[in-house]
């Protein structure tokens, strides 16, 4: 069985584009009827994720450039230029992954994912089979070739002593992009036709949205040239869109998937739940940060332990609350997630509810009873609730 932790939080952000679409406009959604702003999963999971990665200093590189990133490993430790290109191209078609190729501009043709370290273990391992990489690399593309539509060629078979070298490297090549950091165990892997790289993630991020209708506000601005001419000081002028709210964020965590893609370490689990539930919490989009600096504080942090199924409280909203002239968004925002748990707890009764606290930078939260244990501090709620999760997750195996 799985435990899982339920985080869910009211933001409230000031005049700002923390998501833009092809347009350069906020991203929205259309729910319960109305246009809301947006903020979708992609982008909260990458600033998270980095967030995340910072905090334990474990980073995961999700690119498509492993083989530029060799080459300038294998040069710092003394390599021609020249030569450490062709071989950090080498080593990921020694991987012998189907669809995996170099594109023109020495980037694989599809995304990988793996630890920082993975980095130098496949330098290392170009240093100790340089010859047999190449002779991988060669027939990988020689397979390629045979394999397109309408071709006549077949690649050339190699020697058995040949060809058991090569399926032992390619196994060594897989073995470290199937490598695994805490960010791959929380967010998943796919690589088509490699089912032994693909990992299913523990985490799950919904789109954010706000909890009632908003408008794209325009912004008309003029860059004033600091040398004066005959166009009186302005070198530019244009209109930038933005718009203002409260969102709601909700990410789940499969605490049971998460400690069985780390293969039992409890430790890191725990490391990587205290950095993910707090960076979560407080993450800011970073898009236009510099022009808008919407560095705000959560209105409220709901978290919760279940041990029963993940529940996502945006349902709360589908009703846009509204606001008047004094109350704003966020108080009328956690009044209808206050009643919305309430009727859930009623609905599906508490026995699988194994912990449930909040915390937060709206005044009066300590009066609200329905959410659980009222915690003021973030650290200590974001404690109380890995702790409880551990626990209820260990009780359940």
């Amino acid at each position: 069985m799985s435990v899982f932790i339920g985080i869910n939080v009211l933001h409230p952000f000031p005049l700002s584009n923390l998501n833009r679409d092809d347009l350069n406009s906020p991203k929205v959604a259309m729910y319960g009827g109305v246009e809301r702003s947006r903020v979708s999963s992609q982008s909260t999971k990458r600033t998270t994720r980095h967030k995340t990665e910072e905090v334990l200093g474990d980073k995961a590189l999700r690119t498509r450039r492993v083989p530029a990133q060799v080459a300038a490993e294998l040069q710092a430790r003394g390599w021609d230029e020249e030569e450490a290109v062709k071989a950090g191209q080498a080593v990921a078609l020694a991987s012998g992954v189907r669809g995996l190729a170099i594109a023109d501009a020495g980037t694989t043709t599809v995304m990988l994912y793996l630890p920082e370290a993975g980095i130098s273990a496949l330098a290392d391992l170009v240093e100790k089979n340089r010859d047999t990489i190449a002779k991988a690399a060669a027939h990988a593309e020689a397979e390629a070739a045979a394999d397109k539509p309408g071709s006549k060629t077949k690649a050339p078979k190699l020697d058995k002593e040949t060809a058991a070298d090569v399926k032992a490297v390619t196994a060594e090549v897989r073995a470290i992009l199937a490598s695994r950091n805490a960010s791959i165990a929380a967010f998943g892997r796919m690589l088509a036709n490699t089912p032994e790289v693909t990992v299913d993630g523990a985490v799950s991020v919904a789109h954010s949205i706000t909890t009632h209708a908003t408008a794209e506000q325009a912004d008309f601005f003029t860059a004033v040239d600091d040398v004066p001419g005959a166009d009186h000081g302005s070198a530019h002028m244009g209109n930038a869109p933005h718009t203002s709210g409260t969102f709601y964020k909700h990410a789940t965590v499969n605490v049971g998937e998460l400690i069985r893609n780390l293969e039992g370490d409890t430790d890191t689990a725990r490391a990587f739940l205290t950095s993910f539930l707090r960076e979560f919490s407080t993450s800011v989009p970073q898009a236009k940060k510099n022009s808008t600096a919407p560095f705000t504080p959560p209105a409220l942090a709901y978290l919760t332990v279940r041990t029963d199924q993940p529940i996502n409280l945006a349902t709360a909203f589908e009703a846009p609350v509204t606001a008047t002239d004094t109350s704003g968004y966020t108080a009328p925002s956690i009044a209808a997630l206050t009643e919305h748990v309430e009727a859930v707890n009623s609905f599906y009764g508490t026995a699988g509810l194994a912990a449930a606290a909040y915390s937060g930078a709206a005044p009066g939260l300590e009066q609200t009873t329905v959410l659980g244990t009222h915690i003021k501090r973030l650290d200590n709620l974001v404690e109380h609730i890995v702790n409880a999760a551990l626990d209820a997750q260990e009780n359940t195996e």
